[in-house]
């Protein structure tokens, strides 16, 4: 497992960045007619949201 140090700014930043990626994803997802590119599109979007709430946790001092 890799550790990537960050600091309370640049954990904002990141998670802002990763909301605006998601927001942007589902409207992809929504608008994609092809079969065969949702199935990789939803997974980014689950690995999206998990990313999004690791962060939360440790802004959580979880």
């Amino acid at each position: 497992m890799t550790t990537i140090v960050v600091d309370e700014e640049e954990k904002g930043i990141l998670r802002h960045a990763l909301e605006i990626y998601l927001s942007d994803l589902r409207e992809e997802i929504y608008k994609t007619e092809s079969h065969e590119t949702k199935p990789p599109l939803k997974r980014e979007e689950i690995v999206i949201k998990e990313l999004l709430k690791k962060i939360e946790a440790v802004k959580a001092g979880v």
